[in-house]
């Protein structure tokens, strides 16, 4: 009997599930010659360098670039780099020995059967999803820098951008947050003839493009703000937020637009590997902090890593029941998770709070539930709201006033 052919998604994510630090720190060791909280700079085994620092591993993205190589990638990479002096990308057809051996070094230490075993008769198949999976983030990166240059050019955005959330350059510069905006030259001409040499059907993978019924592809978001999903080092998801700028169309309506997952139907052309699984900052549960705070929203996320927070958003109420499996043993050693929610008139944000809080205390997680205190914008609005005739035509305006969530409480200098 055939047996099916093994989720190599799972498989990989499983054996890169380990802190790049806690390797870095085993595999280069004295090379480490320099370290912020964000960043170990390192002189590179496999140049000389007179900087000795020249490659630097991202503690925050957990991944690693060497400038001096030009070259760089998640753990599994960084294994194979240091182990072998080459880390393997796109690879067609069987990954070369260097990229094998990296491989069962990481699954060794996730408790884990080499892929070769795991995979029983399907390791070719395994080893192209996987190269497909590269090529797809790879893709989604080098979007992620097209689109942060159209935000950095575009100043009238940009200041939109600043004054609403007051998201600081640097920020903006490590999480690559840009604008989707379509010039002259368009982001799949760019990402297609530029370095990468993405081919049409790698670029409809990702999800961000769409194919037409014209043998083209046209982008999947328009005019919207782009916060890109890091993890391992590449960028494997994206969100869109609605700007003025947005067309106003059915379909654009809505606040914010995830990439669509594969399906069937009318999503066949998107990789197996784009999955709405992946909290945005989840990477940051790998170095083991000692509190973690879990809130609603990507902004909301991205103010906390701003002031220094261990956090993760699942850019929605509450997280999804299909993900707890794989993140309640990340949490398990945590010694308190925080949950701060958007503070509104409905209360959505505190009954989901409440539910991830039953959720994790049920698991012996010490869990406690943080309440935004109010400005007076948000007292006058729901002073309002009570005398507020149904129906009037402010009201949604004045339920907006009316809330508080965590990106507008740093952003008001609290």
């Amino acid at each position: 009997m055939t047996e099916p052919p093994i989720d190599v998604h799972t498989y990989y994510r499983q054996v890169t599930d380990i802190d790049i630090g806690e390797i870095a720190h085993e595999l280069l060791g004295g090379r480490i010659t320099q370290q912020s909280r964000q960043i170990l700079f390192c002189d590179c085994p496999n140049h000389r360098s007179q900087s000795h620092r020249s490659l630097h591993v991202w503690l925050d993205k957990q991944g690693w670039f060497c400038h001096g190589c030009g070259t760089g990638g998640d753990v599994l990479q960084l294994v194979e780099f240091v182990r072998h002096g080459v880390a393997t990308r796109g690879h067609s057809g069987r990954m070369p020995d260097s990229h094998r051996d990296a491989r069962d070094f990481l699954a060794a230490r996730a408790g884990l059967s080499p892929l070769s075993k795991a995979a029983s008769g399907n390791m070719e198949e395994s080893e192209e999803n996987y190269r497909m999976a590269v090529r797809v983030r790879e893709a989604l990166t080098a979007l992620a820098d097209v689109y942060h240059e159209r935000l950095l050019g575009n100043a009238e955005v940009l200041g939109w951008l600043r004054a609403k959330y007051r998201i600081g350059d640097e920020t903006l510069e490590r999480l690559k947050i840009g604008f989707a905006e379509d010039g002259e030259a368009s982001a799949a001409r760019i990402l297609m003839e530029g370095p990468g040499g993405f081919t049409l059907r790698e670029l409809t993978a990702t999800s961000a493009f769409r194919p037409t019924p014209q043998d083209g592809i046209v982008p999947f978001f328009d005019r919207r703000i782009v916060f890109p999903y890091w993890s391992r080092g590449r960028v494997v998801f994206m969100i869109g937020r609605r700007t003025p700028w947005t067309p106003d169309q059915e379909w654009e309506r809505s606040k914010y637009k995830k990439l669509a997952v594969r399906n069937e139907r009318n999503h066949e052309h998107v990789a197996g590997c784009i999955r709405n699984d992946v909290l945005y900052n989840e990477d940051v549960l790998l170095t083991r902090p000692e509190r973690v705070i879990i809130t609603e929203g990507v902004t909301d996320c991205i103010s906390l890593m701003e002031h220094g927070f261990p956090v993760v958003s699942p850019v929605t109420v509450q997280i999804r029941e299909a993900d707890w499996e794989r993140l309640l043993p990340k949490l398990a050693g945590v010694k308190t998770v925080y949950i701060c929610q958007d503070n509104e008139v409905s209360e959505a944000g505190m009954h989901g709070a409440l539910k991830t809080a039953r959720i994790l205390a049920g698991h012996g997680i010490a869990t406690r539930v943080a309440f935004l205190p109010l400005g007076d914008k948000q007292k006058a609005a729901r002073q309002k709201l009570a005398v507020l005739a149904s129906g009037a035509a402010e009201a949604d305006e004045l339920m907006a006033d009316a809330k508080i969530d965590v990106n507008e409480f740093f952003a008001s200098g609290k």
